[in-house]
């Protein structure tokens, strides 16, 4: 993700965080990255018309406008930080689990090629947008998704073994369940050879 989209995030939770709790605000940050994020940068009315629909918050859709406004024109130094921001100390580094499962993903997209992987990100992501998924868990992994170069911050074990089976299930869908058994347990021999922590990685399968 560019610095101007990553600042323009940052104004859009400084803008919110007044009129939202933070689960909510996971929310409405996950639905304007996901819709209204490649939109011209004051193109507001229809991501607050949408989130005063969502959230039942129509009384107060002229505050909320104004404040998204105002906060796009702040400097840096007055910006909320980011959600999802990476600095030097992010556990996500220090996560075994989320490292175990960056691992065998990265080792996966490997084996089955460029095209395959890319597409197969996008399923994935595409299938964040399911009820079951919450806000929390979809924003980590969209972001992740979108720049897989970076650390996926930390997820608990049960979000990462539902994703590696989403995963799974789709390579199935697309390959056959031989040729997806063989790519996922190559993946798995792949990633045992460079992880920190193997037990992270069988936890996860």
């Amino acid at each position: 993700m560019s610095q101007e989209l990553q600042r323009r995030r940052r104004a859009i939770a400084t803008g919110l965080t007044p009129y939202m709790n933070e689960p909510l605000l996971l929310e409405a940050i996950s639905l304007w990255q996901q819709t209204y994020a490649e939109r011209p940068r004051f193109s507001l009315q229809g991501f607050v018309s949408e989130l005063c629909q969502l959230f039942d918050l129509g009384e107060r859709r002229h505050q909320i406008h104004m404040s998204l406004v105002q906060a796009m024109t702040l400097s840096e130094q007055e910006l909320a930080d980011d959600p999802l921001a990476e600095s030097d100390d992010n556990p996500a580094r220090e996560h075994p689990c989320s490292q175990a499962f960056e691992l065998i993903m990265r080792a996966l997209w490997q084996g089955i090629g460029a095209r395959a992987a890319s597409q197969l990100r996008l399923d994935l992501a595409a299938q964040l947008r399911s009820n079951e998924i919450g806000a929390e868990i979809r924003l980590t992994m969209e972001y992740w998704l979108q720049a897989p170069e970076r650390p996926l911050a930390p997820l608990a074990l049960n979000a990462l073994r539902d994703q590696l089976n989403r995963t799974y299930v789709l390579l199935c869908e697309r390959l056959g369940p031989v040729e997806a058994d063989q790519h996922l347990k190559a993946a798995y021999q792949e990633s045992l050879r460079t992880a920190p922590n193997p037990a992270a990685l069988r936890q996860l399968l």
